[in-house]
Order: structure tokens, then sequence, then C-alpha cells
């Protein structure tokens, strides 16, 4: 299959309206320039899913999901990114159009569809193989499970056999036959065989109940298959394969997404029979990690569900080390809207084994009392350790140390500071400081004219925009302080006091209007990139780095050659198509931030000029004055050149007339 040209999807994001494609799953309301609703892909109460039109963009501010029309119909309705846009293209009356692949670009294409068939038509197989098998059947009914529940899932059974699957492949000595279902995961081939004999190729899953593991698109990728009696290996899944990966999957998510918003948050537990047991006793939000380790990609498939996760795991000590590894996937992601459980069962229970012993409101009750993720936090860092001595007290500051690193700087990480300090008879500063997360604060930044330049300059003392970015220190003009035990005011000397600084604002203001309309940024020349990244380094560490990157990144924004004698331009999806750009960047947390202060923007690209330009002038300025400070004081000194005052003069008539 070819690619599709970037050039046609820019096109396609300018022609198609976002409000409408999205209106029509989601019911949307006028809120000033944007539409609001309620997510669709988290549960919430009041609306905080944004569509802008202008932008061709939507966002939550929830659970920060955020795209283009192609995005939400991925996101939405499960469409892959191909598909999404051949929708979208036949809504608008468009042909796709392609562009030749290389061939190891057509060679993987044709795998992907191969295995895609392969697994779906093993499904079908092995459901037809369940309807059939007495036993198989008797063991889901002696579990409690329904037909109902059977088909939902789409449970099979695998006969026991070397060679079941070449009732539906044919014989497995056919190399291309072979080789498709090796690369599935399907067949276990044997090592080559002395004396020319043929290598043994046998089926990988026998006698087992079959569990089809589905994308969100419910295409099969993989299986895992249980024993219907005592034995080893009690569960079987597919091996790593270009469709399947166990650190990127979670079991019963495409089936569980509906009732996971309805019930408002998502029961991960440890294995494939839960998953589906607890459907069948009314827990339908359940899904499991496929027995493998739980990771950062889990999680944040999970928080784009709900903000609530509840993981259950046995109370055993692999339990215990299962719900480890699950805290530390979830610190990094977590935020102070989301809420994070761990829930153990007694040794002797699983989840459907505790339900059918106690009944679901029971598991309910269980459910909301289940451990924090701070109370589990303590719990694992202070584990073994005597809080009584000062070496019980280290240890658990030395295990705290990576969790908290880990943890963005939100109020929870606050507060577990707080909470640990106080358990370990210390000080938040001491703990802070030993996990290295203590901030120093600028020094306050006074700045001022000599007292030659500000007589020369009063009129001018106050230009420039000032607003809530602002350091407080950082005021232009020269300062003023109130008289001890007087209302009167009195100037402050201004000797020996730093230069002015550009006002931290005009970064913010710059990198607002450039993230919304890059190709503004694209045009900027090298002294005016050079003022913007040194605005941007007087603000802060983060600032410079995130307007280094952004000044980068829209240079590779690609515009779209205009018609005859028109310049190059930027359509209505190009804000959509540089956000999707930058979430690849290794700043997309710094662009998120950003990006939610500029969604509720109706700033129009004639006034977005203007307020970028208006900035640079303002930054001009304030480097001409500094300039003349530094020459007032060489004069002061007695230190300056005749060449010297000659710029002096010669910045004043400027200053005087800008």
């Amino acid at each position: 299959m070819a690619l599709i040209p970037q050039s046609f999807i820019a096109d396609l994001l300018n022609r198609v309206d976002i409000v409408d494609v999205v209106g029509q799953h989601v019911k949307l309301k006028k809120a000033g320039a944007n539409y609001q609703s309620l997510c669709p892909f988290h549960s919430e109460k009041s609306p905080s899913f944004s569509v802008s039109p202008t932008k061709q963009f939507y966002h939550c501010f929830g659970c920060g999901a955020h795209g283009s029309a192609i995005s939400f119909l991925m996101e939405y309705s499960g469409l892959g990114y191909v598909d999404a846009i051949e929708d979208l293209a036949r809504s608008a009356g468009l042909d796709v159009p392609r562009e030749e692949r290389t061939a190891n670009d057509i060679a993987r294409q044709q795998q992907t569809m191969a295995l895609s068939e392969v697994m779906s038509s093993a499904a079908d197989w092995y459901r037809q193989q369940l309807k059939g098998n007495t036993r198989a059947v008797e063991y889901l009914k002696g579990r409690g499970l329904t037909g109902e529940i059977a088909k939902r899932y789409a449970l099979g059974y695998a006969p026991d056999g070397w060679q079941g699957l070449e009732a539906v492949f044919g014989p497995y000595s056919n190399d291309e036959v072979a080789k498709t279902l090796l690369e599935g995961g399907l067949l276990i081939q044997g090592e080559q065989a002395e004396g020319g004999q043929p290598v043994k190729r046998y089926d990988r899953f026998r006698d087992r109940i079959m569990f089809p593991i589905r994308n969100p698109k419910g295409q099969t990728i993989g299986f895992g298959g249980r024993i219907l009696d005592q034995g080893e290996l009690k569960y079987l899944n597919s091996p790593e394969t270009p469709l399947f990966s166990k650190g990127n999957t979670l079991y019963g998510l495409f089936e569980a997404r509906q009732a996971i918003r309805v019930q408002e948050y998502v029961l991960v537990c440890e294995g494939y029979m839960d998953v589906v047991a607890l459907a069948q006793l009314g827990f339908p939000n359940a899904v499991a990690t496929l027995g493998t380790a739980c990771t950062a990609n889990h999680v944040r498939m999970l928080l784009r569900q709900t903000d609530k996760v509840v993981f259950s795991f046995d109370g055993d000590s692999a339990g215990q080390r299962a719900a480890q590894r699950a805290l530390e996937a979830c610190l990094p992601l977590m935020s102070d809207d989301k809420e994070i459980r761990f829930l153990f069962l007694p040794i002797e229970h699983d989840p459907d084994s505790y339900v059918r012993a106690y009944g679901a409101p029971a598991f309910e009750r269980v459910i909301k009392e289940a451990m924090s993720i701070s109370s589990f936090f303590f719990k694992v860092v202070s584990e073994d350790h005597e809080l009584t001595t000062p070496e019980g007290r280290a240890h658990t500051h030395h295990a705290a140390k990576p969790l908290l690193l880990s943890m963005p700087p939100i109020a929870l990480r606050t507060q577990i500071l707080r909470e640990l300090a106080i358990r370990t008879n210390t000080t938040p500063a001491e703990l802070e400081s030993f996990c290295g997360l203590t901030v120093v604060p600028a020094p306050a930044q006074q700045s001022s004219y000599l007292a030659s330049q500000a007589r020369m300059q009063s009129s001018q003392s106050h230009q420039g925009n000032q607003n809530n970015f602002s350091n407080s220190g950082n005021r232009q003009g020269a300062p003023w302080q109130a008289s001890k035990g007087s209302a009167k005011a009195k100037r402050v000397d201004t000797q020996n006091i730093e230069p002015p600084k550009a006002p931290t604002d005009l970064a913010e203001q710059m990198l607002r209007v450039i993230i919304q309309f890059p190709h503004l940024g694209k045009a900027l020349n090298a002294n005016k990139r050079a003022l913007a990244l040194k605005a941007a380094e007087q603000r802060s560490v983060k600032a410079y780095a995130l307007m280094k990157d952004l000044l980068a990144q829209c240079d590779l924004v690609e515009l779209i050659p205009g018609e005859g004698n028109k310049s190059a331009s930027v359509g209505a999806g190009a804000f959509a198509m540089f956000q999707d750009q930058l979430s690849r960047s290794d700043l997309a947390p710094l662009y998120e931030v950003l990006r939610n202060r500029v969604m509720g923007s109706d700033l129009e690209l004639e006034g977005a000029a203007a307020d970028l330009d208006g900035a640079f002038k303002k930054l001009e300025l304030s480097h001409l004055k500094q300039e003349m400070t530094e020459i007032a004081q060489k004069i002061a000194g007695s230190t300056a050149t005749e060449q010297d005052r000659a710029r002096y003069r010669e910045l004043g008539e400027k200053l005087k007339f800008s």
C-alpha cells in the first residue's frame, strides 16, 4: 500500500470542519469562540472538552486528550490512521492519493495484513471448536460463565492435537503457510532433524480455553490460552509479534471501554479469567495486564479512559511485587485530578472467587476502601525499616528518593513529602534537599537607571505592559519605597544597581503566539531569534529550552505553495498538525502546559503578527536602554571614551522617538 502524501492530509484538514466531525458523535454547545461538551474519553460531570473551530483542534482540560479531526476519529471510533483519513476524505468528496512506497514498506504492510487475517481466521476456528467440545463448554459453565459472556469475549477452544490449525491454513510442510503462522506465534518450530528429516512444526496452543486479545479496533492481535485441568503453565500467551506487544496491550479494554465510562473507574486484574468472570458477575469494567508487569504505556491507556484506576492484586509476595511495579509506572503520570488505588485481596482469593464467596456488594465495598496511592507509597518505602532509629529513617528516605524524583511537581507530591517528613522526624525542606527537589529561589532583581539617565528618561520609565507572568522585583523605571515612619515616598539610591532586564512576560507572550502560528516563528530572522532566546533565558531555564525547541519545530513546518503569484501560506488545519508534531517532542509535557493556556484564545493571524512585532520592539527598546545604562556607568566612573559618549547621545535620540 502506498503512502498518503502529507500535503493531502494538510489539505484535507483545511477542507473539513472539526466541529462537524466531532458534532456527529458528541453534543456540542457554543461557549464563546469555541464549543464545549462532556469529554467522550473520560467520565466527568462538568464539561472540560473544548473544540476550537479557528484552530481546528479539540482539547480536554480534564484528561488531556487532544488532536485534529483525524485523531478524534482514531480515538473515538477506534479507526486506524489510514482508515480515519479515508473516512474524512469520503465525507469531503475527495479521493485519497498515494505515494510510492519502498520495497521494505510494502513488505511490512503485507506482513501486517497477512498476520491480521491469520489471527482473525484462527480466532474464528477456535470459537467453532468450543461449540463442539462438551468438556470445554462444561468447564466454562463450571466457572459460572454464560454463552452471552463467552460470545462477548469471543472465547474459543484449541483442541488437543499437534496440527489442529492445518484444517484452516493447510499443511505446515508448506513453508509459506508455516512462515506466517510462526510470525503470528501460532506455531512452534523444532530444531532441524538429522538425516534430512522434515522439521517438526506444531500448534503452540493445545487443549486450552482460548482468550482472543483484541486491539482498540476489535481486531485479534494475540491469544491467551488456559488449561482446563491442573498442571504447569496454567496460562500461555502469544509471544511478541509485529501485531502484539504485552507492554502496550491490556486484555479486555476493547470490551470494557463503555462500561469504564459508565462506572467511572477501571479495575485492573492479573488474569484473563478474572476479567471475564467479573464481567459475568456485574463488573464489566475490568481489564488485565497479560501476565506482565504494568508499564507506563498501560497507565497512559487507562488514564485516557477514566480518572480513577483500581489495581487488584493477590495478597501474596508476587502480588506485592506486581503492585510495586504498578506504583513505579503510575507515579510519573500522576496528576491531582486522577485517583489510583491498590486493592489487596486475602491470599486465598482472587477477584472472581471473592465475589462468589461474599457477593458483589461486598466487592464494591472493598474497592471503595482500597489503599490510596499515597498510602501504598508509604508502605513500600518504609517496609522493613524501623522508623524509631536514624538508620531506619535514612533507609526510608533512600527508598523514597527515586519515587519522589519520578513524580511531576504536583500538589500530591508536596503532600507526600510533608507526610513523609512527619513520619521520619525531619522537615520537608531537608527531605526536598536530600531528594534533589529543592528549587533555589532566584534573587530579587532590582533595576533602575543611574541618576543622570533616570532624569533624562523619566517619561519612559514605565513603558511595556506587565502582567501576572512578570517578576515583582523586575520593574521598569526607577524603584520607589515608603519612608520609615512616614507615608511619604523617597527615591531609592540607584548607584550600583543591575541594569534592567527584558520584561519576563514577553517570553510568555512570544511562546503563546508562535505555538498558535508556527509559520510566524519560521519566518523570524537570526536577530529576532536571538532576542527571543535571550528573553526566554531571562525568564527561566525551562522557558529557554522551550523557546529553542519551539523555533526548531517551526523550521520543520511545511507551507502550502501559493497559486500564481500568491505567497506560501498555512491552512486552517496547521495548528492541529503542528500540535501533533509537538507531541512527539521530548518537551511534549511543557507544550501541553502551553497549549492549555492558548486553547481559549481567539487570536487571529493579523493580531498575532502585530503582537509578535510589538514584543520584539519592546525587547529591542529594552536592549537599547540596557546599553545606555552601561555607558552611563562608564561616564559616571570617568572611563567613557568619546565614541561611548557619541553612542550615548545616539541612543538618547532613538529612545526619545521610540
